[in-house]
């Protein structure tokens, strides 16, 4: 049975610049799956960008937790998990001062027959006859988004988190941790053998349902601060559960 986890938030751990992936990261990854054990990705991302990735790097997930846990696809496209926003917080998102906001972005529902479509506000509200499954609010620095995020939690039912320079909006109940534990649960893995990786605050939640947590150098010092050991890349987190776990 296969039982040990790995799994890998993407902007800022496992793709860096240029949305590329280093070739140590890759080989690891690869390497791990061939040596029977499940890797996720775990992502604020919706399925195309992720899709496309995955497509340019010939990697296969054994499931994808997207929008921040809004979406749970398994390895063969297939929904196993979905939750949309709430009506009201669209409408909620006018009482926040946007003046700060450089753009809002709005990701309507997936489902394998209707391609997702990203939205921005301004043609959003021209044309509201869909359903949202995430939300972000980009802002030109970390330092506004994290000047601003305790104003947006206020103003908002659902769940936010800050992302570097983003501050994201995912439905009730959702995080990546939230998920994890799902696939766990699904997969009656064993819980001594769940590793993650992130680097940013949306990526807390991982932490806190795994044996073995890491974060990036370059990561926010708050990061730091986190029950997460400290690591170069992807490759020496793998390489380090791989010793500890013995294969």
């Amino acid at each position: 049975m296969k039982s040990a986890l790995f799994v890998t938030d993407l902007d800022g751990t496992l793709v860096r610049e240029n949305n590329e992936i280093e070739l140590a990261d890759l080989l690891a990854i690869k390497y791990w799956k061939q040596s029977g054990n499940l890797w996720v990705v775990a992502t604020g991302r919706k399925w195309g960008s992720v899709e496309q990735l995955l497509k340019k790097y010939d990697l296969s997930a054994d499931a994808l937790i997207l929008e921040n846990g809004a979406l749970i696809l398994d390895a063969s496209k297939e929904i196993i998990w979905q939750k949309n926003i709430q009506s009201e917080t669209v409408n909620q998102i006018r009482n926040i001062d946007l003046s700060v906001v450089k753009k809002v972005c709005l990701v309507t529902s997936y489902s394998q027959t209707t391609p997702q479509r990203l939205l921005e506000w301004t043609s959003f509200k021209q044309f509201s006859d869909h359903t949202i499954s995430a939300i972000a609010l980009q802002y030109d620095t970390a330092d506004i988004a994290k000047q601003n995020i305790d104003k947006v939690k206020l103003a908002l039912n659902d769940v936010v988190f800050r992302n570097m320079n983003y501050i994201d909006i995912a439905p009730k109940c959702c995080s990546k941790g939230n998920a994890i534990q799902f696939l766990v649960d699904k997969w009656a893995l064993n819980n001594s053998k769940i590793a993650v990786i992130g680097d940013s605050f949306n990526d807390i939640s991982m932490f806190e349902v795994s044996s073995q947590a890491f974060t990036l150098e370059h990561a926010e010092k708050a990061m730091h601060n986190q029950d997460a050991l400290v690591v170069k890349n992807v490759q020496e987190a793998i390489n380090m559960v791989r010793m500890e776990w013995f294969f």
